[in-house]
């Protein structure tokens, strides 16, 4: 059996709980910073003036669902975060309908595996391929990235990384429900 704890022991066990819970700490802050987007959907500036191909040939880009409330995921297919938060988007997009538009812009240079991307998880909305028709496309640092665009055509939301359905829905809702 051994004696009571050291003074000196007890203080380094004390400093080295708080040091492990300084960590976690800074660890939760950069999950949210990471994952939770900016639901004050401030005025970031104008939408981008770009426009793409689809897969089935049209050109489209933001411009073309004014009115509405864009959302332009720039992903590809490769991407772990772009493949989990795809069902999700495809879901809010069939939610969101008439007041909300997807668009994909895939940054894959094989369109089959962009084909065979939307055939297997059921993506309605358009996606967009290869460089712009028209325009310039919108800086991305790193994929997943995605700006929401208002009915005024102003980018009200951007996030870098994974976005989960379930932090979208709001900014969705506060958006569709303001005027044109």
């Amino acid at each position: 059996m051994s004696g009571p704890a050291s003074p000196s022991a007890s203080r380094w066990r004390r400093a080295w709980a708080v040091l492990q819970w300084g960590v976690v700490l800074v660890l939760v802050v950069v999950v949210v910073r990471r994952y939770v987007p900016d639901l004050d959907l401030p005025d970031l500036g104008p939408a981008p003036q770009v426009t793409y191909a689809t897969l089935d040939g049209k050109t489209v880009g933001p411009a073309d669902y004014a009115g509405q409330v864009v959302v332009l995921n720039v992903w590809a297919t490769w991407c772990p975060p772009c493949v989990v938060e795809t069902p999700g988007f495809v879901d809010l997009q069939a939610e969101f309908a008439g007041d909300v538009q997807f668009l994909g812009l895939s940054q894959d240079d094989d369109l089959g595996a962009v084909r065979d991307f939307a055939e297997r998880h059921g993506i309605g909305y358009p996606l967009l391929v290869g460089p712009p028709v028209a325009g310039t496309p919108p800086p991305t640092a790193m994929l997943p990235t995605t700006l929401v665009i208002g009915r005024r055509g102003r980018v009200r939301m951007r996030h870098e990384g994974l976005l989960l359905e379930v932090a979208l829905r709001p900014a969705l809702r506060t958006l569709a429900a303001e005027p044109s």
